[in-house]
């Protein structure tokens, strides 16, 4: 029983590139904001951006305000228009879209008429028609072909969501009635890629899911070439619609979703067809994996985790572990990320389906234990004296501090960042100091150990593979972030420059302890903390790579990263 999510799957870049225009606009602009009809053919998608604040602009046009262009484009009395009206234009075509706009307004003034295959009424060949002067002739078939009349001079472009076999087809019919024929294949190679995968996924699975709304033309085209290999064929528009689709008598089910799919919805939908096919599961397996659910979504198996990169602080630093420190680390660990996750619930929503689920389930549970765990933590560190009482009472308070708006009333129009909590990375940054904190600076004082090379290696092997953690996390939850109006680093770098930065953080503490380690300034212990940050980054490589769902196992399996710290410790203490 496996679900098979296609790579090329949600939003393509055209899509992606619209919708970051529109929330960074939503997230920073005051006025009023609009979009020129729907930004993109899907429902959950529109309503999203009607709640924060963002209306679609229908046949009657608004004035002094933002009007945002969508990504299927318009024709150039439309821009106009909008224009004239006094509003301000923020164009967020796709650059393919844009590009066939481009070939139509050169070809068309050179002389030539223009024939566009695509989908009759659909917006973007209406604004493709737009640029053709009134000399453009839609064809959506063969049958369109043949009403073609005789033409000396013409040129022939593509939907940029055309299926790239029809179009041949339709311009190899064209090419016997124009005697002077150029062609433009404006089809976006994502289109293509999408076609392919589906077709070859379908052959892989017992049944397919395609997701996307109704309207979207590249989703019925999924649709239908899913449908001709004769696999059974669903397509859906949210994860309610698959209760009644009978899929737990399937085996394999793949997914593949529209170009204007967020990934959100795509996650919704995973995360429900795992839960209908948890019925085929025995008792004994589903019992089991419910366990491990929990200790991964209720954070304890990463406060575990930290219990574990706690005990290989104390042990590099030469020091005897302790009962009490390690209790800290974990009702400390516990009851921050707890806090954390109920204040990021709303970004959730967008990212995380199952954590909702969960969350939304223990809520209460969780919050109170995060509290007594708060107190226990605190009362623990007053046993060992008042320094670490007071260092781990200031840890508390810097969270708190960190949620509240600082900036004076008078200067806040003035200023963008109003709270810490505002600032890029500035969440991972804290987070890596609570956690070194707590691991490695309160036991270092409570030891007596004030400055040592071990010390300040061990610290900073914390600091980083912490960041590490918080930021891969960040990658995969930037959809989310970027829609409750959060900065974060891949969001004000982009992914794949977070990637790079991660990668190079890994091989610089990789390097730093390895070299430590052969000079003799830090235990024998540093050869084998070099492997953890490797884990990681291979880890997040394999989910790019192969796209894997972001999955309570995938969390799992990053947060061993701790565990593993603390077992590469235990054995070299035998050793």
């Amino acid at each position: 029983m496996k679900v098979k999510l296609a790579k090329t799957a949600g939003f393509c870049m055209g899509v992606r590139r619209a919708m970051n225009i529109v929330l960074d606009a939503a997230n920073s602009e005051k006025g009023k904001l609009y979009t020129y009809g729907p930004l993109v053919h899907n429902p959950q998608a529109v309503e999203m951006l009607r709640q924060k604040g963002v209306e679609v602009l229908g046949d009657n046009l608004v004035s002094n305000a933002t009007v945002i262009l969508r990504a299927h484009g318009v024709t150039p009395e439309e821009r106009k228009r909008i224009r004239e009206a006094g509003n301000v234009i923020c164009d967020a075509t796709c650059p393919h879209v844009a590009r066939a706009h481009a070939i139509l307004k050169k070809e068309i003034k050179e002389g030539y008429r223009a024939v566009i295959v695509g989908d009759r009424g659909h917006a973007e060949v209406n604004g493709l028609l737009g640029y053709t002067q009134g000399n453009g002739i839609v064809v959506e078939n063969m049958a369109d072909v043949n009403s073609l009349p005789e033409l000396d001079r013409a040129c022939v472009i593509a939907q940029t969501t055309q299926d790239r076999k029809l179009f041949r087809e339709i311009v190899e019919e064209v090419k016997k009635k124009v005697r002077e024929l150029k062609v433009f294949d404006t089809i976006c190679d994502s289109t293509g890629m999408r076609q392919r995968e589906v077709f070859e996924l379908a052959g892989e699975v017992d049944a397919m899911v395609i997701v996307g709304g109704r309207d979207s033309a590249n989703t019925r085209r999924l649709y239908e070439i899913s449908l001709s290999t004769g696999v059974p064929s669903f397509h859906i528009e949210a994860e309610d619609e698959l209760d009644d689709l009978g899929l737990d008598k399937y085996e394999n089910i793949g997914v593949m979703a529209g170009a204007s799919t967020p990934n959100w919805v795509i996650n919704k939908v995973i995360d429900r067809i795992k839960y209908l096919l948890k019925k085929r599961k025995g008792r004994f397996y589903r019992f089991w994996e419910g366990i491990g659910e929990f200790l991964v979504e209720s954070t304890l198996y990463l406060s575990l985790g930290a219990v574990s990169l706690c005990y290989a602080s104390l042990v590099f630093q030469g020091l005897k572990p302790s009962a009490t420190i390690l209790l800290i680390a974990f009702f400390y660990v516990f009851a921050v990320h707890t806090f954390n996750r109920y204040n990021e619930r709303l970004k959730d929503e967008f990212s995380d389906p199952a954590r909702t689920r969960f969350f939304r389930d223990y809520r209460k549970v969780l919050i109170i234990g995060a509290t007594i765990a708060s107190l226990a933590a605190l009362s623990l560190s007053y046993l060992l004296g008042l320094t670490d009482f007071f260092l781990l009472l200031f840890s508390y308070l810097l969270g708190i501090i960190y949620t509240i708006r600082i900036v004076p009333a008078r200067l806040q129009p003035f200023i963008k960042y109003k709270r810490l909590k505002d600032l890029p990375g500035s969440k991972d940054i804290l987070v890596s100091m609570a956690w070194a904190w707590v691991i490695v600076l309160i036991p270092m004082l409570n030891k007596g150990v004030y400055v040592s090379y071990k010390s300040i290696a061990i610290l900073a092997f914390v600091l980083i593979s912490v960041f590490i953690r918080s930021v891969v996390f960040d990658i995969l939850s930037i959809e989310g972030d970027r829609i409750i109006g959060r900065e974060t680093i891949p969001i004000l770098i982009g992914p794949r420059q977070t990637q790079i930065m991660l990668l190079i953080l890994a091989m610089i503490i990789g390097t730093f302890m390895l070299v430590s380690a052969i000079t003799g300034l830090i235990p024998t212990l540093g050869y084998y903390l070099i492997f953890p940050p490797v884990f990681v980054a291979t880890c997040f490589y394999i989910f790019q790579k192969h796209r894997i769902q972001v999955s309570t196992l995938f969390e799992g399996i990053i947060d061993s990263n701790f565990i593993l710290v603390g077992v590469i410790t235990y054995f070299w203490q035998l050793s």
